[in-house]
């Protein structure tokens, strides 16, 4: 069953990401076009010149605006879905609560990683072109992997891959967290008759405060950089990166547990569409 929400949320996100993104390509065509025409001081006409200047500007807003038109879906679709009217029918499907919570972390996670991709590769051949970098020529002159951890191995950096790894990891975790952060406000929110908006509002402002509490105390067990930092010894620096990660890693792991607990047992138990 979760497949098939997963494939219906795809095709529901889908209508309204996929334009945001293709509007996105079409604007970073422009804007690369309108800001080598500036460079290149092609004309004097103060008519050209102001449209090339909301050209760049549209095109710098594009990018913030998909981001956060990514964000505000992840929202609104768990919002409309599950809380408000259509909720009457999700919550009566053949499926658990937590299939219908993992379908919207994965497909929201998707649109995220695809959203970035973009955005850095815009930017990547923005700097290129405007440049006037070979891309064939960069890429022969960009160093391998296994160059890359030859050079950190020589300057007594160890275990690069475990530092890779954690970051990678972290950034996934981090991102479930974050999504239920706002669901888990949102459906606690959601218990009590009236206010519904404001007091998701006021849940979140409170978890955050509770979470921003629970990692002050927990980050009483790590070192300080201080002494790494004073010494410059790469191999411990890198050991305490390995350390903050790991420290990262699993308060993000019990923040994300929590806030999943609550969102599912929200659900569950005190879910109120009326």
């Amino acid at each position: 069953m979760l497949s098939k929400l997963l494939k219906q949320e795809f095709r529901a996100t889908g209508r309204i990401m996929l334009p945001v993104l293709a509007a996105l390509l079409l604007l970073s065509v422009l804007g690369n076009f309108s800001i080598r025409m500036m460079d290149q001081n092609v004309t004097n006409n103060a008519v050209l010149r102001f449209l090339f200047v909301f050209l760049i500007i549209v095109f710098v807003l594009g990018m913030f605006a998909a981001v956060l038109m990514t964000l505000l879906l992840m929202i609104t679709r768990f919002y409309r879905n599950l809380l408000k009217d259509e909720g009457y029918l999700m919550h009566t499907l053949p499926v658990s609560v937590h299939g219908l919570v993992w379908s919207k972390l994965i497909v929201s996670l998707v649109w995220f990683v695809v959203t970035g991709l973009v955005v850095t590769a815009i930017l990547f051949l923005t700097g290129l072109i405007q440049s006037g970098t070979n891309l064939g020529e960069l890429m022969m002159e960009f160093p391998s992997w296994a160059e890359i951890r030859e050079a950190m191995a020589e300057a007594g950096f160890r275990g690069s891959d475990i530092t890779v790894f954690l970051l990678e990891l972290l950034a996934l975790v981090g991102f479930f967290a974050t999504c239920l952060h706002f669901y888990a406000a949102m459906a606690m929110g959601h218990m009590f008759n009236k206010d519904k908006i404001l007091l998701s509002i006021v849940f979140f402002v409170v978890i955050s405060f509770a979470l921003s509490m629970m990692t002050s105390l927990l980050a009483f067990r790590i070192d300080s950089l201080e002494l790494y930092v004073a010494e410059f010894d790469s191999a411990q620096v890198l050991g305490f990166m390995n350390r903050l990660l790991r420290f990262s890693l699993i308060v993000e792991l019990i923040q994300g547990a929590l806030l999943y607990f609550a969102t599912t047992l929200s659900l569950r138990r005190g879910l109120n569409l009326a």
